[in-house]
């Protein structure tokens, strides 16, 4: 008689049926991971990956280079990438004429157009007055597709989609910055030639765009302004999420066009609460990093001995790097407190400019410590970025999303000063005068930032910031 009951040979198929069943559960789960995107990604988002290329990764690099080879004239970058910031600046005209006019593709296509013609002809027209006013062209492109960019995510998609769809959109920027520094490398010998093949690298752009652009609303039942809208339903969590590229203006090519601008008419509300403070600190390391990073690449090689290629290459790695550093800057914030965390950033901030200044007084190696001290510099910004966020939701009197207008003009105005006083403190001091700065910049900002979150730190209140004036 056989015995057909076998329970060490059940135990064994139990095991395996169940080892079988968690491999199908972690193979659906990276299935549906790699199928996430289709979801939420459309064909011209790849349109703004060239952009992000180009005017993040690019033209950071091969401008200021070619600038002092074909000039020799130092305080020539800062009029010129100064130029750049400014045509940032034109965000709200691009979407006041978008919501007035509805010319949102037009918008778009004369971006990429105007950005490609200014960056054809600066090869071949070498003079300051030109350049700045291409450069400013080239800004003010610019700042015509990001801005057009985000509006075709809330005007033509679904309120429920605009979280990923940004988050989506942001993440093919941020690639293409990368991609765009680890391209400079390539170019830094030829600068004519990379900025005649950046211009070339939007033609796909603009057919992308032309491919994959909406034509009508998915869903236009707009009867305000979509920037209101937008102020009032898209989280200001989901912004801290999301890294702004520091080069060339800060967070200007994220979320900062015309719908959070406006919030800077109620500045006078705020110069003294614990959010006033915060923007004028904000404002302080913006307006001292500013100058480094108009001249980081010249200032690499010529002062610290450190090749362009090399340059790019690190900031594409350390930048790649950094993006993990979001999520940790979140998990940080909401343990020990934005405050905490954002004056932490600044000391990461304040000791990699140490070690670039400190190179100047040292008899030693320039070219390992500043590589190192330029690694810290852009491993804080991470932290800094999101802990700064945080800060404007939480310490804001009113709408968020007018705190968020606040929070992105005070640094992109600070950004655009910065720049143009660049030129003169280069040309009279030289390289030093550039970390000099952003350490000054950097402590005031570091002591106006203390106690912004205090145990006994309330946010302010309508409420409480009438009782001030009364």
């Amino acid at each position: 008689m056989t015995d057909t009951h076998n329970p060490s040979a059940s135990m064994d198929n139990a095991a395996v049926a169940a080892r079988m069943q968690l491999a199908r559960g972690h193979l659906d789960r990276w299935r549906a991971i790699l199928k996430e995107p289709s979801h939420w990604v459309s064909i011209w988002f790849f349109a703004y990956t060239l952009l992000g290329a180009v005017s993040s990764g690019l033209l950071p690099i091969l401008l200021p280079l070619m600038i002092v080879a074909l000039t020799h004239h130092l305080s020539w970058v800062a009029y010129v990438m100064g130029g750049f910031n400014l045509g940032l600046l034109t965000s709200p005209l691009w979407g006041t004429l978008a919501d007035k006019k509805h010319l949102h593709r037009p918008i778009f296509f004369g971006g990429f157009l105007v950005l490609l013609s200014a960056l054809a002809a600066m090869p071949f027209l070498p003079s300051i007055f030109t350049w700045s006013g291409l450069s400013l062209l080239a800004g003010a492109g610019t700042s015509a597709v990001a801005t057009m960019a985000s509006l075709f995510v809330v005007e033509f998609d679904p309120q429920n989609e605009w979280e990923p769809r940004l988050g989506w959109l942001q993440t093919f920027n941020g690639g293409g910055q990368v991609g765009g520094l680890l391209l400079a490398g390539i170019f830094v010998g030829n600068f004519k030639l990379g900025l005649i093949c950046s211009a070339l690298a939007l033609i796909p752009a603009i057919w992308l765009g032309a491919k994959g652009l909406p034509v009508a609303a998915k869903r236009h039942s707009w009867r305000t302004e979509v920037g209101d809208r937008m102020r009032r339903e898209l989280d200001w969590r989901f912004l801290a999420h999301f890294g702004r590229p520091e080069l060339l203006g800060g967070g200007l090519l994220r979320f900062s066009h015309h719908l959070s601008l406006r919030g800077a008419r109620r500045w006078a509300d705020v110069l003294h609460t614990r959010f006033g403070r915060f923007l004028l600190s904000w404002f302080a390391v913006a307006f001292g990093v500013a100058a480094f990073f108009a001249y980081f690449p010249v200032a690499m090689q010529k002062a610290y001995n450190v090749a362009p290629a090399l340059t790019s290459s690190v900031y594409a790695l350390t930048a790649a790097i950094a993006l993990v550093l979001y999520s940790v800057g979140g998990q940080l914030s909401g343990r020990f407190g934005a405050g905490k965390v954002y004056r932490w950033s600044l000391v990461l901030r304040f000791l990699g400019f140490g070690l670039l200044l400190l190179v100047f007084f040292l008899p030693i190696s320039k070219t390992l410590l500043a590589v190192a001290g330029f690694v810290l510099i852009i491993l804080s910004w991470p932290l800094q970025s999101i802990s700064g966020t945080t800060l404007t939701a939480r310490l804001t009197p009113f709408s968020q999303g007018a705190a968020m207008g606040l929070f992105n003009a005070s640094g992109a105005v600070a950004t655009v000063i910065g720049t143009f006083l660049s030129g003169p403190l280069v040309h009279f001091i030289g390289y030093p005068s550039l970390s000099a700065i952003a350490l000054i910049g950097i402590l005031l900002g570091w002591l106006m930032g203390h106690g912004l979150q205090a145990p006994d730190a309330v946010p302010a209140t309508v409420d409480s910031l009438a009782a001030q004036k009364a």
